[in-house]
């Protein structure tokens, strides 16, 4: 079975031009274009074409995508045999099953060898006094994370004794400081809730920790980049579809349930974790149901296409993690997924036999 460089395809079929091609007529509107969606009865112009992203989205369809989507959809055909005459008409190869893609942009650095080791046992320590922690346990159980969960994810508490432990075991406090860990002999992440991010091993490679009083910041994270956090985990189950959340507990909610689950910690996504999110047959997209929330789900829906899904959030709910706290959270939750999910193939249906009739006539 072929893979195909879709990036290599993207470049070689401007958006625009194939959109012009299905006989869409764009003009331009600062930054993007716009014209008559050829997917619906369009009589105001709703479909949004972004050049710079190689990117489409019709606020009438609710629905968007790359080059890919958009000739799929106007022939009807999948995204395998439409990236395929894509790729043969540009004159991209397919790229052997065993080779790696190549990245969108070089990857980050690897953590070197003293970093990680003080990452992992500041995880270690913290999950350790997390145990030993009546008000962290009290805490997490009225969030709505049960205690296989917390273990199950070496979720921690930072009560103290960091730089001790380090010494202990050999290992540099100067490490520490460098990520983020320690100012002095004093602890960054003291009296938080610690949530990692775990490698394929279950390794920890990076630290969020969040306030049990509501003390600001509420979230305080390593001096290293951000991760989606969870994304590793997901791609080592061999997962063809993810969960996409906004904050750390909304994932720790999701994977209590036992979902295969990400969090974009804020509304930004990278270019790189696009990248990553582009590799999922099927992202649902269960953001806060805020206005940044539902600004930044519109955004990646534009930016992955029919590969997105919007899940919405049960009337009343606020976030992922707020549900977790409910008794009936996760039923409700659940029933808003499969509804998602059976609606999914709505939007698809219809523009298929829109572009019938239009053949037809």
């Amino acid at each position: 079975m072929s893979v195909f460089d879709t990036e290599a395809i993207r470049a070689a079929h401007p958006i625009a031009r194939a959109v012009e091609g299905a006989g869409v007529e764009l003009r331009s509107s600062g930054r993007h274009l716009v014209g008559l969606c050829p997917f619906h009865d369009d009589r105001r112009p709703s479909l949004l074409v972004y050049p710079s992203s190689k990117s489409w989205y019709c606020f009438s369809c609710d629905t968007g995508g790359d080059v890919i989507d958009f000739v799929g959809r106007m022939n009807g055909t999948g995204f395998r045999e439409t990236a395929a005459r894509l790729a043969a008409s540009a004159g991209v190869d397919p790229v052997p099953r065993t080779a790696a893609r190549p990245p969108h942009r070089p990857p980050a650095p690897a953590l070197d060898e003293a970093a990680a080791g003080v990452i992992e046992e500041a995880c270690s320590l913290y999950a350790e006094q997390r145990g030993r922690s009546r008000k962290a346990r009290s805490y997490l159980k009225r969030r709505g994370i049960d205690e296989d969960t917390a273990s199950r994810l070496r979720v921690g508490f930072a009560s103290g004794g960091l730089a001790r432990r380090l010494r202990s075991r050999g290992l540099d406090p100067a490490a520490a400081r460098r990520v983020g860990l320690l100012q002095g002999d004093r602890e960054t992440l003291s009296r938080r809730i610690v949530i990692p991010d775990l490698d394929a091993s279950g390794r920890a490679t990076w630290l969020t920790a969040r306030s049990l009083a509501g003390r600001e910041p509420r979230y305080l994270n390593l001096s290293l980049p951000s991760p989606l956090l969870g994304l590793v985990r997901v791609r080592a189950a061999g997962a063809r579809a993810l969960l996409l959340t906004e904050g750390p507990f909304d994932w720790l909610t999701a994977c209590s349930w036992q979902l295969h689950a990400a969090a974009s910690l804020g509304t930004h996504v990278s270019r790189e974790a696009l990248s990553a999110l582009r590799s999922f047959r099927r992202v649902y997209l269960a953001l806060d149901a805020d206005d940044p929330g539902r600004r930044a789900s519109a955004r990646l829906r534009s930016e992955l296409g029919a590969r997105a899904v919007v899940v919405g959030l049960p009337q009343g709910a606020h976030d992922l993690s707020e549900l977790g706290a409910r008794p009936d959270g996760r039923r409700a939750f659940l029933a808003s997924l499969q509804q998602a999910r059976a609606g999914e193939q709505e939007p698809w249906t219809r523009a298929r036999d829109t572009v019938r009739r239009g053949r037809a006539a």
